[in-house]
């Protein structure tokens, strides 16, 4: 076949998967944004001028418009900054990126079961890669992007690097370096090159040449690590959400979880209900594992090269998510890359069906496409709204905090505050041991913008109050705290006044235990500054230094700049000191 008959081959294969992706995908192009979309673009003022774009490359916190979600992924942030200037807030740009990158991906994915022997069955592996109904969440989730961006640039440096010669050697780099500004996942090129040398190019590489060869992608991934050692640091060592041992195993029952998941692609949300797992000893995780040294003993034992590289690939891809304590324990996006292993796999089974059976092949492979599209195509019908999103989730893991923290946001937008509330106070109780910081923080918040919406005011205080004591340093409650105790400054509320000046009164007399309860009182009709300053001066009093403690550092959380929380700090010095 002469080179034009291949690139035609070629542009009608990419029309054909392009196709098949428009009638699964295209109704989304109007989806709004979802979820981290919020705070990483549409709140996100950095991304709204090219001007910032060197920026990127050197400011993580700019990933986001809340500098704790700081991520370096520079060029993710490239990305949304030129479909800002091409679309600005409108959506569609952003969404018609997410679906090129996937083509794309997809086209590399055939590329790269062709190169390993796959022929003509090469498209099927590209066409069930592009179908596959866990691809529904990097095309309809825009920030997914980060997963599908960094695919990509994994499948390019692969191919590149299945090419000889200099001049694809450093696409192949310049590849993981480009996947490592979208997503740290793509530091798993290095050792995937590896593995494929050593199980197809052992004989030729030996000694020197396999170093001269590798030697240029652990150089580039040691270089990144250095870069992001401290994220590192903290997510492994000094503040992982979980231990490394409870870490392995919850991520070796993951394992099983999602191999089920790409067989079997039912029950997708975009937050599963997953526990940690139990010990070693009990008969879950022991039929885990023996499930997983089954499935490796299985492909040792059959001693194929190209099964034992793909069930590589699929370790591989996944162990940057594995290792690294994450909140979130499963997802569906971290499925992208060791989807490639599946598809290709896949392709290979119906190949030896239709050798041996003919159109039983044929018609398998058509049949599998058709039910892909049809869930893909069902699945983007639940991104059309964050209500429709988490009423999903929430349907589908009841006992997950998050989802009842997002449907709880929903009933507010539609002004059912009580039911909204029923959802905050549900995701703190329904299953603590799976609620993080982050959750406890958010729920807190958007009670107390229910309860102000309510007009419960002495809730909505007490709510954002709690916020803050979980993280002093977030906006959203201290913005919200400082205007509610400036609003109830202005005027007393009758009762909360006469049991403050009870307090007062029963202090003067030298009575600190009745003036402390008719001081903890008034604060519980009305939050006001000097009678929290006073409650700390009745505790002083009385000696109960843990008491007093509480008031004056919740003083402290309410008005920092205030007089009376500048007084407050400098009691808790005091205190401090003394002990």
């Amino acid at each position: 076949m002469d080179i034009s008959a291949r690139l035609e081959g070629r542009l009608g294969q990419g029309l054909l998967i392009g196709l098949l992706l428009a009638l699964v995908y295209g109704g989304g192009l109007g989806y709004p944004f979802q979820y981290d979309d919020l705070h990483s673009i549409a709140e996100n003022s950095h991304i709204r001028s090219l001007a910032a774009i060197p920026a990127f490359f050197v400011e993580p916190q700019l990933f986001s418009a809340d500098p704790r979600n700081a991520m370096y992924r520079p060029l993710v942030l490239v990305s949304y900054a030129l479909n800002h200037a091409l679309s600005g807030d409108e959506v569609w740009s952003y969404h018609l990126f997410n679906l090129g990158v996937h083509l794309g991906a997809s086209l590399l994915v055939g590329a790269v079961a062709r190169q390993l022997g796959s022929g003509r069955w090469a498209l099927l592996a590209a066409m069930l890669f592009a179908m596959h109904p866990l691809a529904s969440e990097p095309v309809n989730y825009i920030s997914s992007r980060s997963e599908s961006l960094c695919a990509f640039f994994v499948l390019l440096g692969f191919l590149a690097h299945l090419r000889s010669g200099a001049g694809w050697a450093a696409v192949s780099l310049a590849s993981l370096v480009a996947g490592l500004l979208a997503k740290s996942v793509a530091i798993a090129l290095a050792p995937l090159v590896l593995l494929y040398d050593l199980l197809y190019r052992r004989l030729q590489l030996r000694g020197r040449p396999l170093l001269l060869r590798h030697v240029g992608y652990w150089l580039i991934s040691a270089a990144y690590l250095v870069g992001v050692r401290e994220a590192i640091g903290a997510a492994v060592l000094s503040h992982p959400v979980r231990g490394l041992g409870v870490q392995a195993l919850t991520q070796a029952k993951a394992l099983v979880y999602y191999l089920k998941l790409m067989w079997l692609p039912q029950g997708l949300s975009v937050e599963h209900q997953f526990w940690v797992a139990g010990r070693l000893g009990e008969g879950e995780m022991l039929a885990v594992l023996l499930l997983l040294a089954g499935l490796g003993g299985l492909l040792w034992r059959a001693g194929d090269k190209e099964a034992l590289f793909w069930g590589g690939w699929v370790l591989l891809t996944l162990a940057p998510s594995s290792l690294v304590p994450l909140n979130v324990l499963v997802n569906e996006h971290r499925l992208y890359l060791p989807l490639v292993a599946f598809a290709a796999l896949v392709a290979r089974l119906l190949r030896g069906v239709a050798e041996d059976r003919g159109r039983l092949g044929i018609g398998l492979a058509a049949a599998l496409l058709a039910i892909y599209g049809l869930l893909g195509w069902q699945r983007t019908q639940v991104w059309r709204s964050p209500e429709a999103l988490w009423a999903d989730a929430l349907r589908k893991g009841p006992q997950m905090p998050r989802s009842h923290i997002y449907v709880g946001d929903g009933q507010q937008r539609a002004g059912r505050y009580e039911e909204a509330l029923r959802h905050y106070a549900l995701a703190r109780t329904v299953n603590p041991s799976a609620l993080n910081g982050m959750d406890l923080l958010v729920s807190y918040n958007n009670q107390g913008a229910a309860y102000l919406a309510l007009g419960r005011r002495t809730e909505a205080v007490d709510s954002y109050r709690r916020a803050l004591a979980i993280d002093p340093t977030y906006e959203r409650s201290r913005q919200a705290l400082d205007a509610l105790v400036a609003l109830q400054e202005l005027e007393w509320e009758p009762t909360a006044q006469l049991l403050h000046k009870k307090g007062l009164m029963l202090l003067i007399e030298n009575r600190p235990a009745q003036a402390a309860e008719a001081l903890e009182a008034s604060l519980a009709r009305q939050v006001r500054l000097e009678t929290y300053r006073t409650l700390g001066m009745a505790y002083e009093q009385l000696g109960q230094v843990d008491e007093e403690r509480r008031v004056y550092a919740t003083l402290v959380a309410l008005a920092p700049e205030s007089p009376f929380g500048r007084a407050a700090a400098e009691k808790l010095r005091e205190l401090e000191g003394s002990k």
